[in-house]
């Protein structure tokens, strides 16, 4: 069986509307949690493509990893989903697997990621969530057949709608990793976080 090629697609285009702070440039350590998240992926030998939009200058010189892909999405002030599709139409032939992940959920562990890896070439062809605690986290991994299905969705509900029409393709993966669930929608949130960061001693390399 042919060793599939992983992409990573990480959104960072939206407003941050939420937040007082611009959510892609908070510092995390000596970076950013972009870098972070960049540094997660490309520590698995992953193709990362990075999804920007609003302030997309300010993020492109914010980051210390240049060697990705930036894409970038007009259609920022809409849904999430319309930074998914952006990046989707950007994987190339040779990535039959990806991960999506917003980038206000930084801090899942490379061993995570490195799990569901190991478990798409087990199962190829299926959608893959790790699970924490019984619920489905970040990010999930998908097989490039759902990407007909991502860019032709016009049926409202974003990527969680997609990926329930395509439940019976799902498997979960339970993981020892709590990040997988814990984003940042609040500056109380970023503070818990950076509080967990110091706590586990993650560093961005």
């Amino acid at each position: 069986m042919k060793t599939p090629r992983f992409a990573a697609i990480i959104l960072a285009a939206g407003l941050s509307s939420r937040m007082k702070q611009f959510k892609p440039l908070l510092p995390l350590g000596k970076a950013t949690i972009t870098d972070h998240v960049i540094a997660t992926f490309k520590s698995v030998n992953a193709d990362v493509f990075l999804v920007v939009g609003y302030r997309r200058d300010d993020v492109v010189a914010g980051i210390r990893e240049k060697d990705i892909t930036i894409v970038y999405n007009p259609d920022y002030e809409k849904e999430m989903f319309s930074s998914v599709q952006a990046g989707v139409r950007q994987l190339r032939l040779e990535h039959s697997v990806f991960f999506i992940l917003p980038v206000d959920i930084p801090l899942v562990k490379p061993t995570t990621i490195r799990r569901l890896m190991a478990a798409a070439k087990e199962n190829p062809g299926k959608i893959i969530y790790p699970t924490f605690g019984g619920n489905r986290g970040h990010p999930p991994l998908l097989p490039d057949s759902l990407i007909p299905a991502i860019l032709g969705w016009h049926k409202g509900g974003g990527l969680k709608a997609v990926l329930k029409e395509h439940e019976k393709l799902t498997i979960e993966i339970s993981v020892k990793d709590n990040f997988i669930l814990e984003d940042i929608d609040t500056a109380k949130d970023y503070q818990n976080l950076l509080k967990h960061y110091r706590e586990s001693r993650l560093i961005v390399k």
